[in-house]
């Protein structure tokens, strides 16, 4: 699957598979995000009233994170996220 990067861009009412976006600088408004559970990177992005959707490996993993107590339900994630990675490697 193809990566986008999208830098400096504030972004409203899209939907994006995380797995191929990769977000720097940049403000997400009103957006569907969904996660399966692949790499991904976010560097210096925030969210406003995202809707976050878990699916596959990714909501198995909520799952069991709910399940033995180190997540709540209802908990998301946070507004303002600095630098994540969820890949082993870095955006070029």
């Amino acid at each position: 699957m193809p990566i986008s990067v999208h830098q400096n861009e504030t972004i409203t009412a899209a939907s994006f598979v995380i797995e191929e976006h990769y977000f720097v600088n940049c403000k997400l408004k009103n957006c569907r995000l969904i996660y399966s559970g692949g790499g991904y990177e976010f560097i210096n992005t925030s969210f406003e009233n995202c809707a976050w959707t878990f699916v596959e490996r990714a909501k198995d993993t909520v799952q069991l994170l709910m399940t033995i107590g180190m997540l709540k339900q209802g908990q998301t994630p946070p507004a303002n996220i600095q630098g994540a990675s969820g890949s082993p490697s870095k955006m070029n």
